[in-house]
């Protein structure tokens, strides 16, 4: 396994930390509306008991 320069580990951090943002973020929750007209029931249901805000 080849060594990992500081910068790499660096991006590495970056990277995983962005993604967990993104995916966390009451943006990315905040667009679930726009799947409500498609599956109205199911995604109620997630909103309903997923409600992180």
């Amino acid at each position: 396994m080849p060594h990992l320069s500081p910068m790499s580990w660096l991006m590495a951090i970056v990277a995983f930390w962005l993604v967990m943002v993104t995916f966390t973020s009451n943006i990315w929750w905040a667009n679930l509306h726009t799947f409500e007209t498609n599956i109205p029931n199911k995604m109620k249901y997630i909103q309903l008991t997923w409600n992180w805000t």
